[in-house]
């Protein structure tokens, strides 16, 4: 099981970096560089939250299978990404991140003026 270099090929195809993956799953920099390093290894409970992160199976994690996908997922890695930080909050925080969404989803950028004059 080399769960380390499945964490790192992860995280460069989501274009993710250690920290935000740390952050969006509650645990430490730390902590989450000994599993890349393969110096630690996550508790099941870990690998769950950490396939669920990455819209894979714990199978993937552990490199017993070349098959990332699992069922065709209706987002993208941003829309997931937004979808893990959302879990990560404090349940007396989420409706805040709601509110927040809702402000964003709201904004219409004025129109660019035209460059052709």
């Amino acid at each position: 099981m080399d769960i380390g270099n499945q964490l790192r090929r992860l995280l460069d195809q989501d274009g993710i970096t250690q920290k935000q993956l740390a952050q969006a799953l509650n645990i430490s920099t730390t902590t989450l560089n000994g599993y890349i390093q393969n110096r630690r290894q996550p508790d099941a409970n870990t690998v769950i939250r950490l396939a669920s992160y990455f819209n894979t199976t714990t199978d993937f994690i552990y490199g017993l299978t070349a098959l990332r996908e699992t069922v065709e997922s209706p987002y993208n890695a941003d829309e997931r990404h937004l979808v893990n930080i959302y879990r990560a909050i404090p349940e007396d925080k989420k409706p805040l991140y709601v509110e927040t969404g809702k402000t964003f989803s709201n904004f219409r950028p004025e129109e660019a003026p035209d460059e052709t004059n």
